[in-house]
This record gives C-alpha cells, structure tokens and sequence, in this order.
C-alpha cells in the first residue's frame, strides 16, 4: 500500500464536485482530510492524505485533473529562507506533525519534511526570524 499527500485546488464551480467520494468509491483509495480551506464562491483547497495501490492513486488523480481540479505535492504551498534562521528551534516545539528536522551538514538550518507537513503553519506562527512562509 502506497500513501501520498496531495493539495487539491478547485475552481469555484468545481468545488460542487464529489471528489473525495469519486476517489473513494471509484478509485478504492483511502483518505484522509488533513487541511480545508473551502469557502462559495472562492477557489477551495484540500490537503489530502491518500492510501492505496500506487496504480489506483495515479488514475485517481488524473481523473480529478480531467475534472480541472489542480493537483500538486505539499512542497508548492511553503517556502523556507533558511539565511533568516537563528536556530530558535521554538518551530520544532510547536509542530505537531513532527515535520521540522535540522540540517546538521547545513549548518543546523531547518527544513520541512514533506511527506509529514500538515501546512499547519504553526512553525511561521512562532519562528521569531519570518524563516517559513506558507500560501496554502
């Protein structure tokens, strides 16, 4: 079984679509919802956790492209400028997906590891130096 996290971004007309129960019922893959933003009338997006069989999630998600919804990995939504960090390590604190790690070999910088992001923005929230800026 193969899990992937996505970000799904609909029109204003698609999000009337049933996406999440196409992939589901079509599809056979499991999901998780880990973040929404969906609001008529604006565009809406999903952070979604899916699990499956590899073959399945890549024909789920090209049918949600041929529905116009725009499909891109976690690492889209966050930008890290890595010459602000001071190694206040007050981002490790407060994440609560476990995805902030030091880059020893980097000279202790921060980054995100994607496959764990939530896009949470809790790290931007409390980082004192503006080092993670999050447009999801």
């Amino acid at each position: 079984m193969k899990t992937s996290r996505v970000v799904l971004s609909f029109s204003p007309d698609a999000i009337r679509k049933p996406v999440t129960y196409l992939l589901v019922s079509n599809y056979k893959l499991r999901l998780n919802i880990l973040r929404a933003k969906v609001m008529p009338g604006e565009e809406g997006r999903l952070l979604l956790e899916l699990s499956g069989d590899g073959g399945r999630i890549t024909e789920g998600l090209e049918y949600l492209k041929s529905l116009n919804v725009k499909v891109d990995p976690v690492e889209t939504f966050y930008t890290l400028d890595h010459g602000k960090c001071q190694q206040a390590k007050k981002c490790f604190q407060v994440c609560p997906a476990e995805a902030i790690v030091l880059l020893p070999e980097e000279g202790r910088l921060v980054d995100i590891i994607p496959e764990n992001c939530i896009l949470c923005e809790k790290c931007a929230q409390v980082c004192p130096n503006g080092v993670f800026d999050f447009t999801f």
